[in-house]
């Protein structure tokens, strides 16, 4: 009685745990969508700027959206280790588990790591254009 209880416990802890991880990523991807469309204003200016010929500031689409593009890839890494963790919880813990409940969890997980291939990609090439903007001086849309 007092294992079972002391499990409950623990699984109740890393449950909470996992949430407060999830919401952290949550949060770090609400900030990486708010820099990307902040990004899209700072190009959509650049060309205004660039068709009527005003002199203005410069354009600084290229560092936002790679700055939102390496928050959403920290913000995946999040979501595909709390998507393990859970999983791994599950599978576990539970002798009862429905095999679709797992191969959802395995589908949710593969998912999850594409998401950080993605945004991995999307980071390095956002940092290239970067890079390239620094070098080079040319105005860089964003993505």
């Amino acid at each position: 009685m007092i294992n079972t209880t002391l499990n409950n416990t623990n699984n109740l802890e890393l449950d909470l745990s996992l949430i407060y991880q999830e919401r952290i990523g949550d949060i770090l991807f609400l900030i990486g969508t708010i820099l990307a469309i902040i990004s899209t204003y700072q190009a959509e200016k650049a060309l205004i700027v660039k068709i009527f010929n005003i002199r203005s500031a410069p354009n600084n689409s290229a560092y936002t959206i790679a700055s939102a593009s390496w928050i959403s890839l920290a913000a995946s890494i999040i979501f595909a280790y709390v998507a393990i963790i859970r999983y791994d919880e599950v599978a576990a813990t539970d002798p009862n588990v429905s095999p679709l409940t797992l191969r959802g969890g395995k589908t949710t997980i593969i998912g999850d790591l594409f998401k950080v291939i993605g945004f991995g990609l999307a980071a390095i090439g956002n940092q290239l254009k970067v890079n390239s903007t620094t070098s080079s001086g040319s105005i860089i849309i964003s993505q």
